[in-house]
């Protein structure tokens, strides 16, 4: 046995061993593989017809149907040496995502089409016209000027993957671009040694050796595929959706989101409800391969699956979205146990919804969160036209311009009092108006300024601009009682909340019992000991306290006596289901037992003149229970200038 013949047996067996790993273990899946499968075939193809002619060569007679053979089997040799490199080029472009490229240009197209077609073409004449080789009566190959055409055009399609490499080298990554620089050159070098030096036949072992180091390297099953699901990983994801990105492709991203599974893993456990993501991945499979979507499903951890088609249309992605809904609606069997997936589903398109890589890759994995729950699957784009959503996606930036360019404006809502029959309070009420997103409901920005910890700028800001007004000559001038100003449970916290407030009283020259300070009793709850210390070491600065929205949390009788509450909000939950017999008996009953604790009460949400009638009315040892009325029929919160107005007149 020659020494070319040892290296073909070697490569020979080099690719049976890749062929049987790549099936046995969790093979990868999808476009890549497929040409990484088809090249390894195409490979084991070449090395038997190639093995086969040189038997035939070596140890038949000369005889026309010994010719014969030994010719058919040559060109099949021929054509699938030509198939070699044209798929181990359309492999690389896929592996590397180069190949979204490829198939959007004619030009490289045509390119790779001529470069497989003149082989063919030339194989084909030599057919009739023996143009490349002769077989003599020694039953030796004789090789013919012409077949320089089919080395060229192998060597051509190596350099062209050089170029295409180097070309997009921007949208790899440095693995990558080492692979395909590398990977050209030395195939390239070394086929042109072997057609200097025929002798030298080393092509399918320096093949098989490639094909090995990129099924070490690039189609890893341990590194592409989740063991958990069999999808592939979410790094396989964010590698993928960077390079589509990076080529502008039109991406319409379909993300499943399970959100009932602790429920499934206490009833099933993780094996089980493993062996149901499996088939979850399967079927994701199976309707991309029905609807040929072209898209390999991946598995974002956290039980969220995306699909990432491209250039499919809106009609095809509602047709996906139907057969979604109905295989998750159904129940699912798992050893006997009835399991039902609850799932959010959304389409996010790129880059008409997000172009931004960072931030699609953010809402793949949270998604779900911004969701109705609604059941039915959803488009991204139906929540971008919302002006909510918008302000909520964006309330980050929002509200870093509000503190660096000091954006929010205190208004005031007056406080009716029933004695006096007069207005002689008001509540500070923050406000947002941005330049460009408008007016943001405090609803929104406060209640994200507290899960960032941003709340502590804006409660000073408050406090600060509220000292300022009454501080002022024309705050001065309406000769109020004091403003009420509502305190966050973040804020109760601060160890130097006293000296804070202290500062700021003397800086502005403004009586302590001028600010009134709301806390609810949800915040009372919390870290007991530091608020309980704050509220009594500035209530004896002379700073008076009202519990805000009572009745909303546990409403802890003990705390409300012992701590210096000596004003009750009722909240506005209660008044509107003042028609409610059983309501309007609550209601009164918690006004009486308040009074006999000693405690005055403010009614809020007072919106019309039924309402008002009723609190003013209502008494209470013939006195009037409810002593101070706020809400939208005395007036909505104002401006600064405009509640000045309101009060003078």
């Amino acid at each position: 046995m020659n020494d070319s013949l040892m290296c073909d047996i070697t490569a020979l067996i080099i690719f049976f061993t890749l062929i049987i790993s790549n099936i046995t273990k969790n093979r990868v899946k999808g476009r890549t593989n497929n040409l990484y499968f088809l090249l390894l075939i195409t490979c084991c193809t070449t090395i038997v017809f190639r093995i086969s002619f040189q038997l035939i060569l070596r140890h038949c007679e000369y005889s026309s149907t010994n010719v014969f053979w030994a010719r058919f089997v040559l060109y099949l040799y021929m054509i699938c040496r030509c198939c070699i490199y044209s798929f181990g080029l359309l492999f690389v472009f896929s592996s590397t995502g180069i190949l979204r490229v490829f198939y959007r240009s004619d030009t490289y197209k045509i390119i790779l089409v001529l470069l497989f077609s003149v082989p063919m073409l030339y194989i084909l004449m030599d057919c009739f016209k023996h143009i490349m080789f002769d077989i003599d009566k020694n039953m030796n190959i004789v090789l013919h000027p012409p077949i320089i055409v089919l080395n060229t055009c192998i060597v051509l399609t190596l350099f062209f993957g050089f170029l295409m490499i180097l070309r997009y080298r921007q949208i790899l990554n440095r693995f990558q671009v080492a692979y395909g620089l590398s990977l050209f050159p030395i195939n390239g070098i070394l086929f042109i040694a072997q057609s200097i030096f025929p002798q030298l036949q080393i092509e399918m072992f320096v093949l098989a050796i490639t094909c090995y180091l990129a099924f070490a390297t690039i189609q890893r099953p341990e590194l592409l595929v989740n063991p958990k699901t069999l999808a592939q990983t979410s790094i396989s994801f964010e590698s993928e959706l960077k390079k589509a990105m990076s080529l502008e492709v039109p991406l319409k991203l379909i993300l499943i989101k399970i959100t009932n599974y602790r429920n499934i893993n206490m009833y099933v456990g993780n094996d089980k409800f493993s062996e149901l993501l499996k088939k979850i991945t399967v079927f994701l499979y199976e309707i991309s391969h029905k609807e040929k979507l072209k898209a390999t499903p991946f598995y974002l951890n956290d039980y969220v699956y995306v699909l990432p088609t491209e250039n499919q249309t809106d009609v095809t992605i509602d047709k996906v979205l139907d057969t979604l809904e109905r295989y998750f609606s159904q129940v699912f069997i798992l050893d006997g146990v009835r399991i039902n997936l609850d799932t959010r589903i959304c389409v996010i398109c790129s880059p008409e919804d997000v172009s931004n890589y960072e931030y699609l890759l953010y809402l793949s994995k949270t998604f779900y969160k911004i969701l109705e729950p609604s059941g039915r699957p959803q488009w991204y784009r139906d929540y971008v036209s919302d002006r909510s959503f918008i302000i909520r996606n964006n309330i980050e930036k929002i509200l870093d311009r509000a503190i660096n360019e000091k954006l929010f404006e205190i208004y005031y809502q007056p406080i009716y009092s029933v004695e006096t029959k007069n207005y002689k309070s008001a509540e500070a009420l923050v406000r947002l108006n941005d330049p460009e997103y408008g007016t943001i409901p405090p609803a929104l920005f406060i209640n994200y300024a507290e899960k960032t910890n941003k709340i502590h700028v804006i409660g000073d800001y408050v406090i600060e601009k509220v000292c300022e007004f009454l501080g002022s000559e024309e705050g001065r001038s309406l000769n109020l009682d004091n403003i009420e100003v509502n305190m966050s449970v973040v804020q109760c916290f601060e160890t130097d909340l006293i000296t804070k407030i202290r500062t700021l009283l003397e800086q502005y020259k403004v009586e302590p019992s001028q600010l009134r300070l709301e806390i609810t009793e949800n915040a009372v709850s919390f870290n007991p000991q530091v608020i309980e210390k704050n509220i009594r070491g500035l209530n004896r600065m002379g700073i008076n306290f009202s519990l805000d929205d009572y009745g909303t949390g546990f409403s802890n009788i003990k705390k409300l006596i012992s701590l210096p509450f000596d004003i009750v909000k009722i909240n506005k939950a209660f008044i509107d289901e003042l028609d409610n017999p059983n309501t309007e008996s609550l209601v009164q009953d918690t006004i009486h037992m308040l009074n006999s604790l000693g405690k005055k009460i403010l009614i809020e949400g007072i919106e019309d003149d039924d309402k008002a009638e009723f609190f003013i009315n209502l008494k209470s040892n013939d006195q009037h229970a409810c002593e101070f009325l706020q809400g939208f029929y005395f007036s909505k919160p104002l401006p600064q200038s405009e509640f000045v107005k309101f009060i003078k007149k």
